[in-house]
Parts: C-alpha cells; sequence; structure tokens
C-alpha cells in the first residue's frame, strides 16, 4: 500500500466515525450548526472515493497510448472534489438559512460542544498528515482532500462558538454559525475547483516561478538568447519547452549538450519537472521564411 493510498483510507476512516459522531451529538444535543458539519463530513467520504479513484489512475506509469503519463486524472479529481464542496456548502447554508426561519429555540448540550472539539482536533491533524503526504507525492487529488479536512476543522470551529453562544441565551448564534460554515465550505471548494479547471486549461507556471526559469537560463552562458518558452502542469508534474539561441558556430554536438545543460539545471531547480523539451536554433527563426502563411505567434 503506497503512503498516498493510505493517507485516503485513514482520513476515510476517520470522516465515516466523525460523521456518526456528529450527527449524533448534533440530533442529541439540540444543535443546527453540528447536524451542518455533520453533513460536511459526509461529502468527505464521497470525495475519499473520488480521491482513491483518480489517484490510483494517475500513477500509472506513462505507456504508448499516454506518453505524458495519466496524471490528469488527478486533476480532474481534484476539479469534482471543489464542485462537491461547493453544492454540500450550498446544501448547509440552505438548511440553516431553513432553520433561522422557523425560529427554532432549544438550547445547545454539552454533547454537542463536546463533539465539535472532537472534530477540530481530529480533521486538524487529517489536514496536516494529508497534505504532507500530497506534497510528498506531488498529488494534486490528495493535496485537495487535505483542504476538505482543513474545512472540516474550520466549520467544526464555528459550529463550537454557536453552540456555547446559543447554550449562553443567544439562541440565534447556532444556526447564525452553520451559515457561516457553509459560507467557508463554498470558498474552499471554489479555490480547489479554481485550481484544477486552470491545470486542465493547461495555464502556465505562475509570474515567480517562470522568473526563476528566466534567472537559470540567462545563467547559462551559452545561451544568447530564449524565446517560446511554454510550461503547463499535469497532475502535478510540469512539462516545459523553450527555444534558445546559440552562437551559429556551435557543432551539432556543442548545441545538444547546451541544450542537455538547459534541461539538466531547469529539472534540478524544480521538485516535480517531468520533461524539459529544448529547440536549439543557431540563427534567430525571424531571418528564415516560415513555411506556413502565417507567424510562429500566430501558431502559438
Amino acid at each position: 500500500m503506497t503512503s498516498g493510498i493510505k493517507a485516503i483510507i485513514i482520513g476515510a476512516v476517520a470522516n465515516l466515525l466523525l460523521t456518526i459522531f456528529k450527527f449524533a451529538g448534533g440530533i442529541l444535543g439540540n444543535s443546527v450548526a453540528l447536524v451542518a458539519d455533520a453533513i460536511h463530513s459526509l461529502s468527505d467520504l464521497v470525495t475519499d472515493a473520488i480521491v482513491l479513484f483518480t489517484h490510483r489512475i494517475g500513477k500509472i506509469p506513462q505507456d504508448e497510448n499516454h506518453p505524458y503519463g495519466h496524471g490528469r486524472a488527478e486533476t480532474i479529481g481534484a476539479t469534482v472534489i471543489g464542485l462537491l464542496i461547493i453544492a454540500t456548502g450550498i446544501g448547509v447554508i440552505h438548511e440553516t438559512w431553513e432553520a433561522i426561519n422557523n425560529g427554532s429555540r432549544e438550547m445547545p448540550g454539552m454533547l454537542a460542544a463536546c463533539a465539535a472539539l472532537l472534530s477540530i482536533i481530529i480533521n486538524e491533524g487529517l489536514f496536516h498528515y494529508t497534505r504532507r503526504v500530497g506534497e510528498q507525492t506531488q498529488s494534486p487529488s490528495l493535496i485537495a482532500n487535505a483542504w476538505h479536512h482543513r474545512t472540516d476543522a474550520i466549520s467544526s470551529i464555528a459550529a463550537l462558538i454557536g453552540i456555547i453562544g446559543a447554550s449562553q441565551g443567544f439562541a440565534f448564534m447556532d444556526p447564525l454559525a452553520g451559515s457561516v460554515v457553509g459560507a467557508m465550505i463554498v470558498k474552499v471548494g471554489f479555490d480547489i475547483t479554481r485550481e484544477g479547471v486552470r491545470d486542465l486549461m493547461d495555464t502556465a507556471l505562475s509570474d515567480e516561478h517562470t522568473e526563476k526559469i528566466h534567472a537559470i537560463l540567462n545563467d547559462i552562458p551559452e545561451v544568447l538568447h530564449f524565446h517560446d518558452l511554454r510550461s503547463r502542469v499535469i497532475g502535478g508534474e510540469v512539462l516545459i519547452d523553450v527555444h534558445i539561441l546559440v552562437a551559429p558556430e556551435m557543432t551539432v554536438t556543442e548545441g545538444h549538450r547546451v541544450a542537455e545543460t538547459v534541461r539538466r539545471n531547469l529539472t534540478n531547480a524544480f521538485d516535480n519537472i517531468q520533461d524539459v523539451l529544448v529547440h536549439v536554433d543557431g540563427e534567430p527563426d525571424k531571418e528564415f521564411e516560415t513555411i506556413y502563411p502565417i507567424t510562429r505567434n500566430e501558431l502559438i
């Protein structure tokens, strides 16, 4: 069993137990906020199943039909997780809004407070553990699932505040806390979905990483100029394409050595580089007539 699958299974078992405990604590302890939090934990079981499925596919090695690997499956999984988190948050907001309109005035008990406190401790631990494994394995779906654990911890904090407030005579605070929980869930889901869509659309690396690539290329004396730098992320791994200009008197072998230096330096500078494709130019591209009726920039 890999470390990634182990983290998913541990999270699923913890979420199952927390869901049961929070539903019991919310119903018996008269807490709308904790019931909303239990619904959130229940949604975690669904995302755990998605993460397990996409993580296993994403780690399948490259083959003839998938020369870039299967990492895109993890990105799809992370995006689906984000959408489910958003749906869960909207559902929680709806339920708590109904509770506010119905004017429930039952006071939450100590059982509800204990359940919320236990949820905070367990989910925060799951967040740190799952995120660490996700970063070690470069798994977008595991990292997304880690943040799902963090939303559970945050929502339990809001639920605990609402329970304490309601127990002190402010009955509206419990369902109000449930609404805050829902809004937090939607925000996290939106962030995860946006990141997944960015990768699915082959969005380039951040400006910070691009500047780092520029600095590495500028530090290689044999690279006189570079252009057409492109990058994208597939399942947490980065692919880079770049054209470099070298001295025209260089031999093919010498140009190849420069290209290998570029590839090696970039690969060593990042932890998650899958491949670097370097095209060597002995003369500026603009000095040659294109075989196409459009320019290179129009092709890109």
